[in-house]
Protein backbone atom coordinates (compact mmCIF):
# COMPACT_ATOMS: atom_id res chain seq x y z
CA UNK A 1 0.00 0.00 0.00
CA UNK A 2 1.39 3.48 -0.91
CA UNK A 3 1.67 5.78 1.94
CA UNK A 4 0.29 9.25 2.28
CA UNK A 5 1.92 11.99 0.73
CA UNK A 6 2.85 14.21 3.65
CA UNK A 7 1.86 17.34 2.08
CA UNK A 8 -1.61 16.54 2.42
CA UNK A 9 -2.43 18.54 5.41
CA UNK A 10 -0.55 21.29 4.00
CA UNK A 11 -2.62 21.38 0.64
CA UNK A 12 -5.84 21.19 2.58
CA UNK A 13 -5.03 23.60 4.78
CA UNK A 14 -4.18 26.11 1.89
CA UNK A 15 -7.24 24.94 0.32
CA UNK A 16 -9.15 26.42 3.54
CA UNK A 17 -7.25 29.61 3.43
CA UNK A 18 -8.63 30.62 -0.31
CA UNK A 19 -5.59 29.68 -2.04
CA UNK A 20 -5.76 28.40 -5.79
CA UNK A 21 -4.08 25.69 -7.10
CA UNK A 22 -1.22 27.12 -8.95
CA UNK A 23 -0.69 29.42 -5.85
CA UNK A 24 -0.54 26.32 -3.37
CA UNK A 25 1.84 24.63 -6.07
CA UNK A 26 4.19 27.39 -6.09
CA UNK A 27 4.13 27.71 -1.96
CA UNK A 28 4.25 23.96 -1.34
CA UNK A 29 6.62 23.48 -4.47
CA UNK A 30 4.58 19.81 -5.16
CA UNK A 31 3.35 18.44 -8.28
CA UNK A 32 -0.13 20.22 -9.70
CA UNK A 33 -1.33 16.74 -9.74
CA UNK A 34 -1.22 16.09 -6.48
CA UNK A 35 -2.88 18.96 -5.01
CA UNK A 36 -5.33 19.30 -7.59
CA UNK A 37 -7.03 15.55 -6.84
CA UNK A 38 -6.28 16.68 -3.00
CA UNK A 39 -8.09 19.75 -3.28
CA UNK A 40 -10.73 18.33 -5.47
CA UNK A 41 -11.21 15.40 -2.82
CA UNK A 42 -11.24 17.22 -0.30
CA UNK A 43 -13.87 20.24 -1.88
CA UNK A 44 -16.22 17.13 -2.79
CA UNK A 45 -16.12 15.04 0.17
CA UNK A 46 -14.44 17.02 2.78
CA UNK A 47 -11.78 14.91 2.91
CA UNK A 48 -8.41 13.71 1.68
CA UNK A 49 -8.00 10.06 2.42
CA UNK A 50 -7.38 7.57 -0.11
CA UNK A 51 -10.56 5.19 -1.13
CA UNK A 52 -11.46 2.32 0.97
CA UNK A 53 -10.21 -0.70 0.91
CA UNK A 54 -11.21 -4.02 1.82
CA UNK A 55 -10.50 -4.56 5.58
CA UNK A 56 -9.95 -0.95 7.00
CA UNK A 57 -12.72 1.26 8.10
CA UNK A 58 -14.61 3.49 6.32
CA UNK A 59 -13.18 6.72 5.57
CA UNK A 60 -14.81 8.63 3.10
CA UNK A 61 -18.37 8.22 3.58
CA UNK A 62 -18.42 11.87 5.44
CA UNK A 63 -21.64 14.02 6.21
CA UNK A 64 -20.08 15.88 3.38
CA UNK A 65 -20.25 13.27 0.45
CA UNK A 66 -23.56 11.54 1.92
CA UNK A 67 -25.08 14.99 1.18
CA UNK A 68 -23.89 14.99 -1.89
CA UNK A 69 -24.86 11.59 -3.01
CA UNK A 70 -27.94 12.43 -1.49
CA UNK A 71 -28.86 15.49 -3.73
CA UNK A 72 -27.43 13.15 -6.94
CA UNK A 73 -30.16 11.34 -6.60
CA UNK A 74 -32.70 13.85 -5.95
CA UNK A 75 -31.88 15.17 -9.39
CA UNK A 76 -30.86 11.60 -11.13
CA UNK A 77 -32.47 8.43 -9.58
CA UNK A 78 -31.34 6.69 -12.49
CA UNK A 79 -27.92 7.19 -11.59
CA UNK A 80 -25.85 3.94 -11.33
CA UNK A 81 -23.84 3.30 -8.13
CA UNK A 82 -20.98 2.02 -10.05
CA UNK A 83 -21.11 5.53 -12.17
CA UNK A 84 -21.56 7.73 -9.00
CA UNK A 85 -18.36 5.76 -7.40
CA UNK A 86 -16.15 6.93 -9.94
CA UNK A 87 -17.77 10.17 -9.94
CA UNK A 88 -16.85 10.66 -6.43
CA UNK A 89 -13.58 9.06 -6.26
CA UNK A 90 -14.79 6.33 -3.81
CA UNK A 91 -15.22 2.40 -4.00
CA UNK A 92 -18.15 0.75 -4.97
CA UNK A 93 -18.12 -0.75 -1.28
CA UNK A 94 -18.35 3.29 0.29
CA UNK A 95 -21.00 4.37 -2.39
CA UNK A 96 -23.18 1.05 -1.42
CA UNK A 97 -22.18 2.31 1.94
CA UNK A 98 -23.83 5.40 1.53
CA UNK A 99 -26.58 4.40 -0.25
CA UNK A 100 -27.77 1.58 1.29
CA UNK A 101 -26.67 1.90 5.12
CA UNK A 102 -26.58 6.58 5.09
CA UNK A 103 -29.46 7.21 3.13
CA UNK A 104 -31.34 3.60 3.82
CA UNK A 105 -31.97 3.74 -0.14
CA UNK A 106 -32.36 0.60 -2.00
CA UNK A 107 -31.37 0.42 -5.83
CA UNK A 108 -34.01 -1.27 -7.89
CA UNK A 109 -33.73 -3.23 -11.19
CA UNK A 110 -35.92 -0.87 -13.80
CA UNK A 111 -38.72 -3.19 -15.20
CA UNK A 112 -41.21 -2.37 -17.78
CA UNK A 113 -45.07 -2.29 -16.67
CA UNK A 114 -48.28 -1.59 -17.58
CA UNK A 115 -49.19 2.40 -17.78
CA UNK A 116 -51.22 2.84 -14.35
CA UNK A 117 -53.37 6.05 -14.32
CA UNK A 118 -55.58 7.02 -11.18
CA UNK A 119 -58.65 5.38 -12.77
CA UNK A 120 -56.78 1.77 -13.33
CA UNK A 121 -55.41 2.06 -9.65
CA UNK A 122 -58.98 2.58 -8.26
CA UNK A 123 -60.66 -0.43 -10.20
CA UNK A 124 -57.54 -2.58 -9.46
CA UNK A 125 -57.94 -2.03 -6.15
CA UNK A 126 -62.05 -2.51 -5.92
CA UNK A 127 -61.54 -5.67 -7.53
CA UNK A 128 -58.27 -6.77 -5.37
CA UNK A 129 -60.69 -6.55 -2.62
CA UNK A 130 -63.20 -8.60 -3.80
CA UNK A 131 -61.11 -11.03 -5.10
CA UNK A 132 -59.67 -11.08 -1.25
CA UNK A 133 -62.94 -11.70 0.11
CA UNK A 134 -63.01 -14.62 -2.32
CA UNK A 135 -59.93 -16.19 -0.94
CA UNK A 136 -61.49 -16.11 2.99
CA UNK A 137 -62.84 -19.94 2.10
CA UNK A 138 -59.71 -21.40 0.79
CA UNK A 139 -61.01 -21.16 -2.57
CA UNK A 140 -57.58 -19.76 -4.15
CA UNK A 141 -56.28 -22.94 -3.41
CA UNK A 142 -58.78 -24.73 -6.01
CA UNK A 143 -58.32 -21.73 -8.51
CA UNK A 144 -56.77 -22.76 -11.91
CA UNK A 145 -54.79 -19.57 -12.70
CA UNK A 146 -53.73 -19.81 -16.33
CA UNK A 147 -51.50 -17.84 -19.07
CA UNK A 148 -49.89 -18.38 -21.88
CA UNK A 149 -46.30 -16.63 -23.11
CA UNK A 150 -44.20 -17.24 -26.26
CA UNK A 151 -40.67 -18.94 -26.33
CA UNK A 152 -38.50 -18.52 -28.70
CA UNK A 153 -35.59 -20.66 -30.24
CA UNK A 154 -32.96 -18.08 -29.17
CA UNK A 155 -31.21 -17.03 -25.38
CA UNK A 156 -32.87 -14.49 -23.56
CA UNK A 157 -30.09 -13.12 -21.96
CA UNK A 158 -29.02 -9.35 -20.80
CA UNK A 159 -25.66 -8.04 -21.86
CA UNK A 160 -25.10 -6.23 -18.94
CA UNK A 161 -25.99 -9.08 -16.73
CA UNK A 162 -24.28 -12.05 -18.24
CA UNK A 163 -20.63 -11.57 -19.03
CA UNK A 164 -18.22 -14.42 -20.25
CA UNK A 165 -14.51 -14.93 -18.82
CA UNK A 166 -11.94 -15.80 -21.30
CA UNK A 167 -8.02 -15.31 -21.89
CA UNK A 168 -8.94 -13.35 -24.79
CA UNK A 169 -11.63 -11.80 -27.46
CA UNK A 170 -11.75 -14.68 -30.04
CA UNK A 171 -12.12 -17.59 -26.83
CA UNK A 172 -14.83 -15.11 -25.54
CA UNK A 173 -16.23 -15.13 -29.05
CA UNK A 174 -16.42 -19.14 -28.97
CA UNK A 175 -17.50 -19.21 -25.69
CA UNK A 176 -20.54 -17.79 -26.11
CA UNK A 177 -20.10 -14.30 -26.27
CA UNK A 178 -21.98 -13.50 -29.18
CA UNK A 179 -25.50 -14.26 -29.30
CA UNK A 180 -26.31 -14.95 -32.93
CA UNK A 181 -29.52 -12.96 -33.37
CA UNK A 182 -32.13 -12.85 -35.92
CA UNK A 183 -35.26 -11.03 -36.98
CA UNK A 184 -37.92 -13.08 -36.22
CA UNK A 185 -36.78 -16.38 -34.53
CA UNK A 186 -38.59 -19.19 -34.85
CA UNK A 187 -40.82 -19.52 -31.57
CA UNK A 188 -43.82 -21.32 -30.11
CA UNK A 189 -47.10 -20.39 -27.88
CA UNK A 190 -47.15 -21.87 -24.90
CA UNK A 191 -50.42 -22.36 -22.66
CA UNK A 192 -50.03 -23.19 -18.98
CA UNK A 193 -52.18 -23.65 -15.73
CA UNK A 194 -51.13 -23.60 -12.41
CA UNK A 195 -53.15 -24.86 -9.11
CA UNK A 196 -52.45 -25.64 -5.50
CA UNK A 197 -51.70 -29.14 -5.79
CA UNK A 198 -51.18 -29.80 -9.51
CA UNK A 199 -50.19 -28.21 -13.02
CA UNK A 200 -51.84 -29.20 -16.30
CA UNK A 201 -49.85 -30.20 -19.18
CA UNK A 202 -47.99 -27.91 -21.12
CA UNK A 203 -50.33 -26.82 -24.34
CA UNK A 204 -48.10 -25.83 -27.50
CA UNK A 205 -49.77 -23.66 -29.67
CA UNK A 206 -49.32 -24.71 -33.59
CA UNK A 207 -46.85 -23.22 -35.79
CA UNK A 208 -47.69 -19.69 -36.97
CA UNK A 209 -51.01 -20.31 -34.77
CA UNK A 210 -53.23 -17.21 -34.44
CA UNK A 211 -54.72 -17.09 -31.07
CA UNK A 212 -57.88 -16.00 -31.38
CA UNK A 213 -61.50 -16.67 -29.56
CA UNK A 214 -62.19 -19.51 -31.62
CA UNK A 215 -59.21 -21.21 -31.34
CA UNK A 216 -58.58 -20.15 -27.66
CA UNK A 217 -61.99 -22.09 -26.68
CA UNK A 218 -61.62 -25.20 -29.20
CA UNK A 219 -58.18 -26.25 -28.80
CA UNK A 220 -56.86 -24.45 -25.60
CA UNK A 221 -59.77 -24.24 -22.95
CA UNK A 222 -62.27 -27.27 -24.35
CA UNK A 223 -59.46 -30.04 -25.52
CA UNK A 224 -57.02 -29.13 -23.25
CA UNK A 225 -57.92 -26.98 -19.91
CA UNK A 226 -61.12 -28.63 -19.37
CA UNK A 227 -60.22 -32.36 -19.77
CA UNK A 228 -57.49 -31.80 -17.40
CA UNK A 229 -59.96 -30.40 -15.05
CA UNK A 230 -62.07 -32.18 -14.70
CA UNK A 231 -59.94 -35.30 -13.96
CA UNK A 232 -57.50 -33.80 -11.60
CA UNK A 233 -60.58 -32.24 -9.75
CA UNK A 234 -63.25 -34.70 -9.75
CA UNK A 235 -66.04 -33.59 -7.98
CA UNK A 236 -64.41 -30.76 -6.02
CA UNK A 237 -65.16 -27.31 -6.68
CA UNK A 238 -62.78 -25.56 -8.57
CA UNK A 239 -62.69 -22.07 -9.76
CA UNK A 240 -60.79 -20.97 -13.26
CA UNK A 241 -58.85 -17.98 -13.61
CA UNK A 242 -57.83 -16.13 -16.88
CA UNK A 243 -56.37 -12.71 -17.60
CA UNK A 244 -57.91 -10.41 -19.92
CA UNK A 245 -56.22 -10.76 -23.70
CA UNK A 246 -58.64 -10.04 -26.41
CA UNK A 247 -59.66 -14.05 -26.90
CA UNK A 248 -60.35 -14.03 -23.17
CA UNK A 249 -62.19 -11.34 -22.72
CA UNK A 250 -64.39 -12.06 -25.87
CA UNK A 251 -68.11 -12.58 -25.78
CA UNK A 252 -68.22 -15.93 -27.15
CA UNK A 253 -65.41 -17.10 -24.66
CA UNK A 254 -66.68 -15.76 -21.43
CA UNK A 255 -70.05 -17.38 -22.03
CA UNK A 256 -68.68 -20.80 -22.80
CA UNK A 257 -66.52 -20.22 -19.72
CA UNK A 258 -69.68 -20.02 -17.93
CA UNK A 259 -71.59 -22.43 -19.08
CA UNK A 260 -68.57 -24.89 -18.77
CA UNK A 261 -66.68 -24.04 -15.68
CA UNK A 262 -67.83 -24.38 -12.17
CA UNK A 263 -67.19 -21.05 -11.54
CA UNK A 264 -65.11 -18.54 -13.23
CA UNK A 265 -63.37 -15.32 -12.74
CA UNK A 266 -64.51 -12.84 -15.55
CA UNK A 267 -63.25 -10.65 -17.59
CA UNK A 268 -65.13 -7.65 -15.74
CA UNK A 269 -63.56 -9.29 -12.16
CA UNK A 270 -60.10 -9.68 -13.31
CA UNK A 271 -57.68 -6.13 -12.33
CA UNK A 272 -56.69 -4.94 -15.86
CA UNK A 273 -52.96 -4.62 -16.54
CA UNK A 274 -52.25 -6.92 -13.53
CA UNK A 275 -49.69 -9.60 -14.17
CA UNK A 276 -48.25 -9.42 -10.78
CA UNK A 277 -51.85 -10.73 -9.36
CA UNK A 278 -50.98 -13.89 -11.94
CA UNK A 279 -49.57 -16.56 -10.33
CA UNK A 280 -48.16 -17.91 -13.58
CA UNK A 281 -46.76 -14.33 -14.32
CA UNK A 282 -44.98 -13.10 -11.06
CA UNK A 283 -43.44 -16.66 -10.65
CA UNK A 284 -44.26 -19.68 -13.08
CA UNK A 285 -42.90 -18.07 -16.26
CA UNK A 286 -40.04 -16.15 -14.47
CA UNK A 287 -38.77 -19.51 -13.42
CA UNK A 288 -39.01 -21.52 -16.59
CA UNK A 289 -37.75 -18.59 -18.47
CA UNK A 290 -34.73 -18.87 -16.54
CA UNK A 291 -34.20 -23.17 -16.94
CA UNK A 292 -35.08 -22.88 -20.46
CA UNK A 293 -34.02 -19.60 -22.10
CA UNK A 294 -30.67 -19.41 -21.29
CA UNK A 295 -28.88 -20.38 -24.05
CA UNK A 296 -30.17 -20.94 -28.18
CA UNK A 297 -31.85 -24.18 -29.56
CA UNK A 298 -31.15 -25.72 -32.59
CA UNK A 299 -34.76 -26.15 -33.92
CA UNK A 300 -38.62 -25.76 -32.14
CA UNK A 301 -38.47 -29.47 -31.07
CA UNK A 302 -35.42 -29.16 -28.89
CA UNK A 303 -36.92 -26.04 -27.28
CA UNK A 304 -40.32 -27.45 -26.59
CA UNK A 305 -38.59 -30.71 -25.35
CA UNK A 306 -36.37 -28.52 -22.94
CA UNK A 307 -39.90 -26.73 -22.01
CA UNK A 308 -41.64 -29.89 -21.17
CA UNK A 309 -38.48 -31.09 -19.39
CA UNK A 310 -38.33 -28.45 -17.24
CA UNK A 311 -42.16 -28.24 -16.59
CA UNK A 312 -42.64 -31.57 -15.54
CA UNK A 313 -39.44 -30.99 -12.83
CA UNK A 314 -42.06 -28.30 -10.64
CA UNK A 315 -43.19 -30.33 -8.04
CA UNK A 316 -46.25 -29.55 -5.82
CA UNK A 317 -44.43 -27.85 -2.92
CA UNK A 318 -43.22 -25.11 -5.81
CA UNK A 319 -46.83 -24.52 -6.44
CA UNK A 320 -48.09 -24.36 -3.15
CA UNK A 321 -45.74 -22.17 -1.88
CA UNK A 322 -46.81 -19.61 -5.27
CA UNK A 323 -50.09 -19.71 -4.50
CA UNK A 324 -49.94 -18.86 -1.09
CA UNK A 325 -48.19 -16.02 -2.40
CA UNK A 326 -51.86 -14.64 -4.28
CA UNK A 327 -54.05 -13.28 -1.10
CA UNK A 328 -50.74 -11.75 0.07
CA UNK A 329 -50.18 -10.18 -3.20
CA UNK A 330 -53.70 -8.61 -3.19
CA UNK A 331 -53.35 -7.44 0.29
CA UNK A 332 -50.50 -5.46 -1.49
CA UNK A 333 -52.54 -4.03 -4.03
CA UNK A 334 -54.94 -3.36 -1.98
CA UNK A 335 -52.26 -1.20 0.36
CA UNK A 336 -50.52 0.20 -2.53
CA UNK A 337 -54.01 1.78 -3.24
CA UNK A 338 -54.22 0.34 -6.36
CA UNK A 339 -50.43 1.00 -7.09
CA UNK A 340 -47.20 -0.85 -7.60
CA UNK A 341 -46.16 -2.76 -5.06
CA UNK A 342 -42.84 -4.33 -3.56
CA UNK A 343 -42.68 -8.01 -5.19
CA UNK A 344 -43.84 -10.90 -2.86
CA UNK A 345 -43.19 -14.42 -3.63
Amino acid sequence: MVAPSPYRTAIIDCVKSGMTNSEIVKKLKVSCVLVFRTAQRYRRLGTSDDMQRRGFPVTVTTPEAVKAVREKIRRIPGRSMRKMSKEYEMSRESMRTIVKDKLKMIPYRMQKGAFLNQKNKTFRMKKARKLLAGTQDGSHLTTLFTDEKIFTVEANKNGQNHRIIATDYQSACEKGKILNKTSHPASVMVFAGITADGKTPLILGDPGVKVNQVYYRETILKLGVLLWANSHYGNRPWTFQQDGAPAHRAKGTQEWCRANFPEFISAADWPASSPNLNPMDYAVWIYLTEKVSSKNYPSIKALKTALIKKWDEIDDDYLRAVIDAYPKRLKAVIKAKGGRFENYS
